[in-house]
This record gives structure tokens, C-alpha cells and sequence, in this order.
């Protein structure tokens, strides 16, 4: 898969509420790394009751469930919206 975010892109993004939120399959969530103090971007892959599982979009080189295993919904902060991408300045 073509990866949907690259270094730079600004994310725009909604705060995730357990209670409101509807988590569903191939949407991108920010959520805390469970085992490093960092936060990832990763797709959803599949959608249990409390747990998700997450990859990457370049799943050779990704950090994701298939490193770390499943991710607690606690550890969601928000579900991305949309992305800003700023062109890169050629100098001469």
C-alpha cells in the first residue's frame, strides 16, 4: 500500500472519546506507543471490543501490532481527519 502520511505532512485530527468515538476498520488513529513514552500514527487493521490492531502503511519497515501485538483503546488520542501537505522548496 501507498503510504498516506510522509515526514512533514501536517495531521488534523479528532480528540477520541471511548464513549462517542466509533473506531472502524483502514481509519488512521494517533494513539501512545504501548511499550515506548512516543506516539504513532497507524491505520486500523481490525476492531475488537477494547483492543485494536494497527499496521502500517509500509508494513516492511512499520512499527505496529505485529511488533507490539494489540492496542488498548485507552491508549487512543485521536482519529485523523485529514492531512496538510507542504511542498518542499527547491533552493538553487
Amino acid at each position: 500500500m501507498f503510504p498516506y502520511l510522509k515526514d512533514g505532512d501536517i495531521v488534523f485530527f479528532k480528540k477520541y472519546n471511548k464513549n462517542k468515538s466509533i473506531l472502524k476498520n483502514r481509519q488512521i488513529v494517533i494513539f501512545n506507543h504501548p511499550l515506548k513514552k512516543k506516539y504513532l500514527i497507524k491505520r486500523i487493521y481490525s476492531v475488537n471490543q477494547n483492543n485494536i490492531e494497527v499496521i502500517g502503511d509500509n508494513i516492511e519497515f512499520s512499527e505496529d501490532s505485529n511488533k507490539f501485538g494489540l492496542i488498548n483503546n485507552e491508549k487512543i488520542i485521536g482519529i485523523v481527519t485529514s492531512k496538510l501537505t507542504i511542498p518542499k522548496l527547491k533552493i538553487f
